[in-house]
């Protein structure tokens, strides 16, 4: 066993756990974050793809509501509360709100956006594609979507098409906008039989947890709690699952973790197998990471 150590650079210290040997890990949900992005570009058909065909058992994907009422998928800069900026993306100032769906396919993703990852080569085919065009792909391939209401208004739009497309047990939904979650439950109260919601949301914490976040969550009919990786701690996923819900580790894109692992956690690496050990180590159930090669290579070998 490697304990953790006490300082305040070390991640392990910060989820308070020890880091086991592989024969104690658990069974886990892997999502890929955005796709697989490191390999193809975010948020994009193939990149979905690419991770069905990696093994995932899930992908994570942001939603947006264009001016013409046609939901895409994208991620872009700005912060939660201010999402899908175009500039670091495109080269051009606003929102990815300020469009019309034609007009977004003359965009071009930029070559030194460093948050796009992948093969720069694999950029000038890239474009924003539809959600209904992402879902219709991941039917086929039979992946789960854990689907973020990114922008404003996107919840009914969603839910309908995701009814329309016969997808309620493929998809979830999820927010950092818990308004967002609480009327999707308002319109989806169904349980099955086992007193479990049908249709699945989670509400999502960034680096503010309130001493509440579990009473929160139910409050707003969330069938899940999505932590951000480094507020995961051992004690938090346990009071998750203590009240019956799933739990869910969600990394920062490219960007973040790399400003992560360079300032403030040193005992590992950028989404290494340590990283994603010491992740573990808290019985999270589920892991939204960027690097999902890296993790299902680890998984293969302890399972």
């Amino acid at each position: 066993m490697l304990a953790f150590a006490s300082n305040q650079l070390s991640l392990a210290a910060k989820l308070h756990v020890n880091v086991p040997d592989f024969q104690e890990f658990h069974d886990l949900n892997v999502c890929g974050h955005r796709g697989s992005l490191y390999n193809e570009p975010e948020n994009t058909v193939q990149g979905f793809r690419h991770a069905a065909n990696l093994g995932c058992d899930s992908v994570e994907l942001d939603v947006f509501l264009l001016k013409d009422d046609k939901l895409v998928v994208f991620h872009g800069g700005g912060d939660d509360k201010n999402p899908g900026q175009t500039n670091s993306y495109f080269g051009v100032e606003g929102s990815i709100l300020d469009y019309n769906y034609e007009e977004v396919q003359h965009l071009h993703l930029r070559t030194d956006c460093e948050e796009l990852a992948c093969p720069k080569d694999k950029l000038s085919t890239a474009y924003v594609p539809l959600l209904e065009e992402v879902l219709l792909d991941a039917k086929k391939s039979g992946i789960y979507v854990k689907i973020e209401l990114k922008g404003p208004k996107t919840e009914v739009p969603t839910l309908e098409l995701v009814e329309r497309l016969g997808m309620i047990d493929q998809c979830s939904f999820a927010s950092f906008d818990h308004k967002k979650v609480a009327k999707i439950r308002a319109l989806r109260p169904e349980k099955k039989l086992d007193g479990s919601y049908r249709y699945i949301t989670g509400c999502l914490y960034s680096d503010e947890v309130p001493d509440n976040f579990v009473e929160d969550s139910i409050a707003n009919g969330a069938s899940e709690v999505h932590l951000k990786y480094d507020t995961c701690t051992k004690e938090r996923v346990a009071s998750i699952h203590q009240k019956g819900l799933r739990s869910m580790a969600w990394f920062r894109g490219p960007i973040g973790m790399k400003e992560d692992i360079s300032s403030r956690y040193l005992d590992v690496g950028n989404e290494d197998e340590l990283m994603y050990r010491t992740l573990l180590s808290t019985c999270v159930m589920s892991l939204c990471v960027n690097k999902p090669d890296v993790l299902l290579s680890l998984l293969a070998r302890v399972r």
